[in-house]
């Protein structure tokens, strides 16, 4: 069954869903870097860096799936965030939000960071075109010139 995905702005009133989502998304591979978790702390840091205006909630089948934060930043695209709920992961969604960020991007290069602990994010982008740029001692930066295969939608 074909997925029926969309996208939406964000609103205020979802905060607090986009900073569950957050947590649970991100919380093996935030504790791995850490070294142990602190809700509170992961919340009130989620919520002081989002960047609302520049949020998008995928919508798949008519319910929330997760979202993403892409914005802008001079000569290319920064994704600072894309979430898909834990019982949505493995469906496409991810995949389908990168080709809606790079219409956005209309051509202009993505960059984004991703957690060195989070193998799975890293897997995601290298297989839709991410290259390596950089490294810090918690992130490993790629850019994404959105025009894979896999991004395009063909095999």
């Amino acid at each position: 069954m074909e997925q029926k995905i969309g996208y939406r702005a964000a609103d205020s009133d979802e905060i607090g869903w986009l900073t569950d989502v957050f947590v649970t998304s991100l919380r093996d591979a935030i504790t791995d870097v850490r070294g142990g978790w602190d809700e509170a702390r992961e919340r009130d840091q989620f919520t002081r860096q989002l960047r609302l205006p520049d949020t998008r909630v995928i919508v798949a089948h008519g319910e929330p799936a997760g979202f993403y934060t892409a914005w802008l930043a001079g000569d290319h695209w920064y994704l600072g965030t894309l979430c898909v709920t834990p019982e949505q992961q493995n469906r496409g969604i991810g995949a389908a939000a990168m080709r809606e960020i790079a219409r956005q991007a209309a051509g202009l290069p993505v960059h984004l960071g991703v957690l060195k602990s989070n193998r799975a994010a890293r897997r995601f982008y290298e297989r839709l075109g991410g290259r390596h740029a950089s490294s810090t001692q918690h992130h490993d930066h790629f850019v994404w010139l959105n025009d894979s295969d896999e991004v395009r939608g063909r095999p």
